[in-house]
């Protein structure tokens, strides 16, 4: 697994509005979403420019070396109660295994110290048992389902609904970031591989 320090949480730049497109309308991403449209690219750049005047939304690039490799988004914050939602996915499949860990645990912290909110919410296909898993490792607990909830190949299945409290994360984000430490140890032959071969992975 890579570095923690190999990552960071940068703004959606003008430079990668085209490659988030290009992942919002991936196969490995588009069947797992609410809406599994294909997303024209006029109709994405237009979301885009109504996140960015939207204070109640939140958009983050996670980069891996200066590479983007997945996107973060907070939705519905709200200010007032310090609750909202939030959705991720990796986008670049060639990144370094453990990236979505580590991506998870750079926008949590972000949200719970730097808005800061009291609690983040997620909504997840029921048959989407990787999205699942994961959010149960971060922490999240289940706290209720939206039954048969949305049409996906022409079966209408549950939404499941889950959360993360503050204090919950606090304990929870010790551990997996010394999971991540521990898992680097003694790893560095992949990193270079990654880096040496880095060059043919890139989305354009």
């Amino acid at each position: 697994m890579p570095s923690i320090n190999d990552y960071t949480l940068k703004q959606l730049g003008p430079d990668e509005i085209n490659l988030v497109w290009e992942w919002r309308n991936a196969d490995h991403i588009r069947p797992f979403m609410n809406q599994d449209d294909i997303i024209p690219l006029d109709e994405h750049i237009a979301w885009v420019k109504a996140v960015e005047k939207d204070a109640s939304k939140v958009l983050k690039l996670c980069f891996y070396q200066e590479k983007p490799v997945g996107l973060v988004s907070f939705s519905r914050i709200d200010s007032k109660n310090h609750t909202c939602e939030w959705g991720f996915y990796i986008g670049d499949k060639s990144c370094p295994a453990g990236s979505g860990k580590i991506m998870g645990i750079l926008a949590l912290d972000y949200i719970f110290k730097e808005q800061p909110m009291r609690k983040v919410c997620a909504q997840i296909l029921d048959f989407n048992w990787k999205s699942l898993s994961y959010h149960r490792k971060l922490g999240f607990a289940e706290e209720g389902r939206l039954v048969r909830q949305i049409l996906r190949n022409h079966k209408y299945v549950d939404v499941v609904l889950m959360s993360l409290f503050k204090e919950q994360w606090e304990q929870q984000s010790e551990f997996l970031k010394e999971e991540v430490a521990g898992a680097n140890e003694g790893n560095t032959d992949r990193q270079q591989t990654y880096r040496k071969g880095q060059s043919s992975f890139y989305h354009s």
